[in-house]
């Protein structure tokens, strides 16, 4: 087996893993609703038994809505893609029912921080390896590859309304105790996601073309070629190449760079903003 291949299977079980355990162990026991297709599937497992005694679990739901999702994904957006997410969707519902419920602590601050690290540190792996969790993300990466437009309001919206009727049923404190873990959550998501991380590189190189060339060669990135620049010191002739890339790509990319020229010297600039969509699916 291609050890890239193993590694995004080994990430989709972890992912699977760590989630189960942050769903079952904290949010669960808290009365902390997650976000996206897993809450949703919550709150009906729940209003379905309360209301009209019909028991249904919360993995065979979040299974039936994902599944026409990645029926979509598989014609629409990639067929690698979407392999490696219907491997970490399925794995996650067995994991789900392998996973006891354990009640660790009813404590709602607790397991909405506790839940909300793991949620959003599994999301974040799976992320970087190229592949998502399914749901929401299939509709975003749609909408944002028909019309490169971010589709963040509509997640916002779905996952208010979905608060909203949870404290409105079950009680406003565990609505709000939930907000704070989805924001946990997706603030550890953009911590661990190094792909979405954009540092800016400068590179002074006698050698732009080998070096240039070589980048090229191994990554999509554009790279700006500004000529004429002077050393203060040996006042020698160089060329400067300024590109963007994702903190992950960085190792590489020094890497590229030493072999096509070992003298080259890299700067590295974070923290940084385009205004072009730095990555597509």
């Amino acid at each position: 087996m291609d050890k890239g291949v193993g590694r995004k299977l080994l990430v989709a079980l972890a992912y699977s893993v760590i989630s189960s355990v942050g769903l079952n162990m904290f949010w669960l026991p808290g009365n902390i609703y997650a976000n996206g297709i897993t809450g949703l599937s919550q709150l009906l497992v729940q209003v379905l038994e309360d209301q009209l005694g019909i028991q249904l679990t919360i993995p065979a739901l979040v299974l039936v809505f994902n599944l026409p999702l990645l029926a979509i994904a598989w014609q629409k957006i990639d067929r690698k893609f979407t392999l490696y997410t219907v491997f970490a969707v399925v794995v996650t519902s067995f994991v789900m029912k392998l996973v006891p419920v354990i009640t660790l602590t009813t404590d709602p601050v607790i397991c909405a921080v506790f839940g909300g690290v793991l949620h959003g540190f599994s999301v974040g792996l799976t992320l970087n390896s190229d592949f998502s969790t399914g749901g929401l993300d299939i509709i975003g990466i749609l909408v944002k590859k028909a019309t490169g437009r971010s589709i963040g309001s509509f997640f916002i919206a779905f996952n208010v309304t979905l608060q909203f009727f949870a404290g409105l049923l079950y009680g406003w404190q565990f609505a709000f105790y939930s907000a704070a873990a989805v924001f946990i959550s997706g603030r550890v998501v953009d911590y661990v996601n190094a792909k979405q991380k954009r540092v800016q590189l400068m590179i002074v190189t006698e050698h732009s073309q080998q070096v240039a060339g070589s980048l090229q060669a191994s990554l999509t990135r554009g790279i700006t070629i500004i000529n004429d620049v002077e050393g203060a010191f040996d006042h020698q002739e160089k060329k400067l190449l300024m590109m963007v890339v994702s903190q992950r790509e960085l190792k590489k990319v020094k890497e590229t760079i030493h072999q096509a020229d070992q003298q080259a010297f890299v700067s590295v600039a974070s923290g940084v903003s385009t205004n072009r969509v730095f990555y597509e699916w």
